[in-house]
């Protein structure tokens, strides 16, 4: 940071605003700007609440405005200044907030004249606002307060604005349900035709990301449209664009515009679909023209196209390799079910899903520990067949190489999101970590997206459903927790993955309560009863998605 942005020592400051926000650019910013020409007038004529305030923005790293006088005029700190995106800074500052903001203040207006007036605080959570800041309307979502700033009369002389801007959080949480949705669409269709027309209707209602999907299958060496979410008002894709990224099998991002910043909005974004020697084509995905086209986006639109990708050639394949599919099923439940083969306190059970494909991303493993203890994991990727069933091995083998090395649940999942994120594949999987301590009689747990492991005893039964966070991969940086809950003697731990308990048309709390009913009645049986009495009351037609069933008994005083 140069000196002249920073501020340079000016005998004609006052004394507090020479140590506010040192070495940071708004601070050197206020020093240098001619308050004098402004409504506020110099700062050393300013009301000690201004100047607190003011001094108290400058040296806090947490995003804060100040809106002082009838003028609003603005003085904000470093933490704020992205919000202002690169049309708005620097001339933010000195101005007031009406102007700078003019594109909401129909919105934000009312709440600062109600604060000026009134003294009461304000609260918004991931409020929803189309901002002018990088050259397009933009669709950003900001958690904020507005607090009074009283002078020493009483009367409001300010507001103190204190926000973050939660966009990224609103758009990871809303494209997480787009992709559920979309993988629950393509699960079970058995036909290249069925996986299209599943994944457009799917799609459609993820409009606020995804306006248009068009899916493109090469029939004769042309592409043809095969199913579309797509208006009949609403113009395709150049046809040229479409050529060249089925002939390089790869992406491609179509600008949409005038764009400021490092990344502009794009209109379209294409990607090959299909491998040499199996079914191709191309997906043409609409883009929010409302966003930027970020890593994030892009990540989010490639994992769309690999899922539809994904799925067209399983079921390309589907009769080619099922005898190959069935080998590596069998293959796979005998490495997971051998570790608790002699333990009488641990019942596992894998059941692939109905229907051709024997093989899918469930997995469990039971890991002897130091100090009397066991971990259990269990865990579910996303997908089926061969891909699925190698992401899983990686996932596995890596859960329980991270727990031999000694960390704990949290840290172990800290180490499969940045695994994840550099596995194809493995986006999005899900997994539940807990180390029980057999002589201390409690559990320590955590969760990446995983439903809540089931405790089940004499005094009923409870959910651990504490210390979860987003799915493997998701976000890589996030810090995981863990939870800790003591147990007692005749506990019973029922961990399974989604299959068990999801069905298509209900929420998945129908499935939980239906688990713990069905575990409740089989309290005082042995882990084998429990386990196959399970299988047998919540899966009576057989299992529509892969399952896995992990039932561990804390043994007694002497047990193992």
């Amino acid at each position: 940071m140069t000196q002249d942005l920073i501020g340079r020592p000016d005998a004609a400051l006052p004394a507090w605003l020479t140590t506010a926000g040192t070495a940071t650019e708004m601070g050197g910013r206020v020093r240098d700007f001619d308050w004098g020409a402004s409504p506020l007038g110099p700062p050393d004529k300013w009301s000690p609440a201004l100047r607190a305030a003011v001094s108290t923005t400058l040296n806090s790293c947490f995003p804060m405005l100040v809106v002082w006088g009838p003028e609003r005029i603005m003085v904000y700190n470093d933490a704020y200044r992205p919000m202002l995106g690169a049309t708005k800074h620097p001339d933010a500052l000195g101005a007031p907030a009406e102007r700078v903001w003019a594109e909401i203040w129909d919105v934000i207006g009312p709440l600062f004249d109600d604060v000026m007036a009134t003294g009461r605080p304000t609260w918004s959570e991931h409020e929803r606002f189309i901002v002018e800041r990088n050259g397009y309307p933009e669709e950003c979502y900001f958690t904020y307060s507005y607090s009074p700033l009283f002078e020493d009369d009483g009367t409001v002389g300010g507001v103190l604005d204190i926000a973050t801007e939660t966009t990224r959080e609103v758009l990871a949480h809303r494209r997480l349900a787009c992709l559920a949705q979309l993988h629950a669409a393509l699960a079970d269709a058995e036909q290249v035709i069925d996986v299209c027309v599943r994944a457009a209707n799917a799609l459609r209602a993820c409009t606020e990301d995804l306006p248009a999907v068009d899916v493109y299958l090469s029939v004769g060496g042309q592409l043809t449209r095969v199913a579309s979410s797509r208006r009949d008002d609403a113009p395709p894709t150049d046809p040229r664009s479409l050529a060249a990224v089925a002939a390089s099998h790869g992406s491609l991002a179509v600008p949409a515009g005038p764009g400021i910043g490092p990344h502009p909005p794009a209109a379209h974004y294409l990607a090959g679909l299909g491998a040499s020697g199996t079914v191709q084509g191309v997906l043409d995905l609409d883009l929010n023209r409302r966003l930027p086209f970020d890593e994030a986006y892009a990540e989010f639109a490639d994992v769309v196209a690999s899922a539809i990708g994904a799925a067209l050639q399983s079921t390309y394949r589907r009769q080619v390799e099922l005898g190959e599919y069935r080998t590596i099923a069998d293959t796979l439940q005998q490495a997971m079910l051998e570790p608790s083969s002699n333990l009488p306190t641990v019942a596992a059970r894998y059941l692939p899903a109905t229907g051709g494909l024997a093989v899918g991303g469930d997995w469990y493993d039971v890991i002897e520990l130091s100090g009397e203890r066991r971990a259990l994991v269990v865990g579910d990727c996303v997908g089926h067949g061969l891909e699925a069933a190698t992401v899983m091995a990686q996932l596995r083998s890596a859960a329980r190489a991270l727990l031999l090395e000694g960390r704990d649940p949290a840290r172990t999942l800290e180490g499969l999101d940045l695994f994840a994120s550099s596995l194809p594949g493995a986006y999005c999987a899900t997994a539940a970590v807990l180390v029980v301590d057999r002589h201390g009689r409690e559990v320590t747990y955590s969760r990446a997206g995983h439903p809540p492991p089931l405790v089940i005893g004499a005094g009923g039964s409870r959910w651990l459903d504490g210390a979860v966070a987003f799915p493997l991969g998701v976000d890589p940086g996030i810090a995981r927790h863990n939870a800790t809950e003591r147990l007692h003697p005749a506990d019973v731990l029922v961990l399974y993955s989604d299959g068990l308990v999801e069905r298509r048309g209900e929420l998945l709390s129908d499935g939980l309560e239906r688990l713990a009913d069905a575990a409740g009645a089989l309290i005082g049986r042995s882990v084998q009863d429990i386990a196959d009495g399970l299988l047998r009351s919540l899966l009576a037609d057989g299992a529509g998605d892969d399952v896995v069933l992990v039932v561990k008994q804390l043994p007694g005083p002497d047990g193992d």
